[in-house]
């Protein structure tokens, strides 16, 4: 007994620390972390194919050519009309919804792809009715964006899936899915579905400004 009466303080210390540093992060602290993994990547290059589901759309399934540059530069190249959701190329562009949306809250847990997630609200400081918000489940382990929604009131815009893959010591998209509504692409389209597999990454091995040029 005497040893149990020793070493209960000791274990009861112990356990203090670890609740102390397990102590949730913020959900903006969560975010940061984030969108940090994705500032270890400076540029990237990808084959990216292209399959479009919409019903006043018709794009033939097609591989286009991908360049990124940080912070948010990406060139193009196709031999034909490619639609591409901008904040995907981006690795989720997560630094602009933090920008946008300054105020972050915890929204539930649960696991997405089979991973731990956090899900967050993202709302501007003054958010009143009918405000548009972003919400994102974040990877609780590796930090990786793995779904997004934007929201305009009532309605969800917006919806984007991530998987990745290791590429070069980074974990880069190797699918991503966007749901987009009727009326978010050209206020008079009927919304649809587009799918991006990546292949052929090639990671901070230096892309020239001058790639980026026709399209500034």
């Amino acid at each position: 007994m005497l040893r149990w009466r020793v070493c209960l303080p000791g274990l009861i210390a112990v356990a203090a620390l670890l609740a102390q540093s397990a102590r949730a992060e913020t959900a903006m602290e969560m975010l940061r972390r984030a969108l940090a993994a994705t500032q270890t990547v400076e540029d990237y290059t990808a084959d990216v194919t292209v399959s479009v589901d919409s019903p006043n759309l018709q794009i033939p399934r097609r591989t286009v050519r991908v360049w990124y540059k940080r912070p948010d530069r990406v060139h193009v190249e196709s031999n034909g009309i490619a639609v591409l959701p901008r904040d995907a190329l981006l690795l989720g562009n997560l630094g602009k919804h933090i920008a946008d949306y300054a105020q972050a809250s915890f929204n539930g847990t649960g696991t997405l792809h089979g991973r731990p997630v956090h899900a967050i609200k993202l709302t501007p400081i003054d958010a009143g009715p009918g405000t548009g918000r972003v919400l994102v489940w974040i990877d609780s382990e590796r930090y990786l964006l793995l779904k997004s929604e934007i929201w305009r009131g009532g309605t969800r815009m917006i919806t984007v899936t991530f998987e990745y893959t290791q590429a070069s010591g980074h974990w880069m998209p190797s699918r991503i899915v966007a749901t987009v509504a009727p009326g978010a692409m050209t206020g008079g389209d009927e919304g649809g579905r587009i799918e991006m597999t990546f292949a052929k990454y090639r990671v901070n091995a230096g892309i020239p400004d001058s790639v980026f040029e026709e399209d500034e």
